[in-house]
């Protein structure tokens, strides 16, 4: 049995190996984001204003957001 579920593990394994190694991008493009809206509340504190980040999940608008500064 640990058999046939090892053969069976290699196969997925072979078969969906350029997706299993395309992972790491999407770990990189969510830094880059946090990274960055990091970075302009930095900057808008620095400068004497309130940072103001804005996510809203709802229907049937399913993604808004708003960065911004405000005094």
């Amino acid at each position: 049995m640990n058999n046939a579920i090892e053969l069976y593990s290699t196969m997925l394994e072979s078969r969906y190996e350029k997706y299993i190694q395309n992972k790491w991008i999407w770990i990189i493009v969510a830094l880059v984001v946090f990274v960055s809206v990091f970075s302009y509340a930095f900057y808008c504190t620095s400068r004497g204003y309130s940072f103001t980040g804005n996510v809203k999940l709802g229907w049937p608008k399913v993604w808004e957001m708003g960065i911004g500064c405000k005094r």
